[in-house]
């Protein structure tokens, strides 16, 4: 029976946060997030990359990039009502 995700966390992320995506020749890639004194880890379970990977990865991307552009616009326009258009990206 394959293992499914499991955890949560919440991260506050300041100004010495990071994110680092370190590869290796034979094994699974691992997504690393920094801030402060807290550390989070994405890698596939089992080690072993399927499709269903992938789709995961490319989601993360979308909801990374739909993160960026509401950063972005918060700071050009810091009195920009986001409530309004309260969405979420699914990864």
């Amino acid at each position: 029976m394959p293992v499914g995700s499991h955890g949560h966390i919440s991260v506050h992320v300041g100004s010495d946060g990071s994110a680092r995506c370190f590869t290796y020749p034979h094994e699974r890639p691992i997504l690393a997030v920094d801030a402060d004194h807290t550390h989070l880890s994405l890698s596939v379970t089992d080690g072993v990359v399927t499709v269903d990977h992938l789709a995961f990865a490319r989601a993360l991307v979308r909801a990374a990039t739909d993160y960026l552009g509401e950063c972005e616009r918060l700071l050009t326009d810091p009195t920009a009502d986001a409530s309004q258009n309260e969405t979420a990206t699914a990864a």
